[in-house]
């Protein structure tokens, strides 16, 4: 924290100054959205729950972005972001999370690519949310729960957020993109974190491959080396827009392997659209034999260009567990 505060100091020092340089121009953005549902949220082998939730379709977060362009396309910048539930009124996706839970970085964007240093969204997470139809559902994106939210016998060790983190991306290449990111994490999380991915999107169709690996070592539990591999793809039939994306996961430490494949489609239907995916992973090791498979459908009815209305269920299944069954109805604005 000590060290995010004094990144955060330095940044507010370096653009409060930007505007005494010559032909500076400081803009500054506050953006985020809130979702609000009420459903039945039960994750296989979980017990019912009925609530009001702040991530069904989109996580509810509130964000503010400065930025200072100056002379020969160089812009410094500072993003802060935070979670918020609505259920319970706090900050944070859970109540551990920092007070700038989402994304809290400086950054410096120019010709030769931008870099980022602070807390930032993993590549990985990026790449997941953009090849599956429901994007970055929580609650109902199978793609995301099984590849982040269903431990790590079968998912990715760690957050997909990453503490002290340094990033760089290419300039966009005539649609390619090159990305690397280097973080130490803190707390429970501390140890090595290195992640690439290339992007390249061309027309109605984009692809992904993304590489992460995480070594855990937090000086009492035993550490973890995990090596993850994805791949995904999108394209716009038209009629329907398609997304797939596989997931290989080995974590040397537990003896794990599991590898998740996801298949979507957005399809255009009356006065709104239908999302539908399913996720199909199985694990396998030492004492390890697990079996998990997700469908999931939403309906979005956009009220307006920031609002949308939904309705969205999925269906949940681990072998040897009880049957998950989940459904909420909803509203999402974006405000910007």
């Amino acid at each position: 924290m000590a060290a995010r505060r004094w990144l955060e100091a330095l940044a507010a020092a370096l653009l409060l100054a930007c505007p005494l340089l010559a032909h500076a121009q400081v803009d500054d953005n506050i953006y985020g959205v809130a979702d609000l549902s009420w459903g039945r949220f039960e994750p296989s082998g979980s017990i019912k729950d009925d609530r009001f939730n702040s991530n069904s379709l989109s996580a509810t977060f509130i964000g503010i972005n400065v930025k200072d362009g100056l002379d020969g396309g160089w812009t410094p910048g500072l993003t802060l972001e935070t979670f918020f539930r609505f259920q319970d009124f706090a900050t944070g996706r859970k109540p551990n999370d920092p007070l700038l839970s989402r994304n809290a970085f400086v950054s410096l964007a120019s010709p030769y690519g931008s870099v980022r240093v602070g807390r930032l969204q993993t590549y990985l997470f990026d790449t997941t949310v953009r090849f599956n139809a429901l994007a970055n559902s929580i609650a109902f994106s199978p793609a995301v729960r099984h590849v982040f939210q269903s431990g790590n016998i079968e998912g990715v060790q760690g957050d997909f957020y990453w503490d002290r983190a340094v990033s760089y991306s290419t300039p966009n290449l005539d649609g390619l993109t090159v990305n690397a990111m280097v973080a130490k994490g803190a707390a429970a999380h501390r140890g090595d974190y290195g992640a690439t991915s290339i992007v390249w999107a061309h027309g109605l169709f984009a692809g992904a491959l993304s590489l992460q690996r995480v070594h855990l070592n937090d000086g009492f539990n035993d550490p973890t080396i995990e090596n993850t591999l994805q791949a995904g793809a999108t394209y716009d039939f038209g009629v329907a827009r398609a997304f797939a994306e596989s997931t290989w996961t080995n974590d040397i430490g537990l003896g794990v392997r599991s590898r998740e494949l996801s298949l979507g489609a957005s399809i255009p239907l009356g006065p709104g659209r239908l999302d539908l995916q399913a996720a199909f992973t199985k694990a396998t090791g030492l004492a390890v034999d697990r079996k998990h498979t997700s469908t999931s459908a939403a309906y979005l009815y956009a009220y307006d260009s920031l609002t949308d209305l939904y309705v969205a269920a999925m269906d949940d299944r681990v072998r040897g567990q009880t049957h998950g069954r989940s459904a909420a109805i909803g509203v999402r604005h974006k405000f910007e």
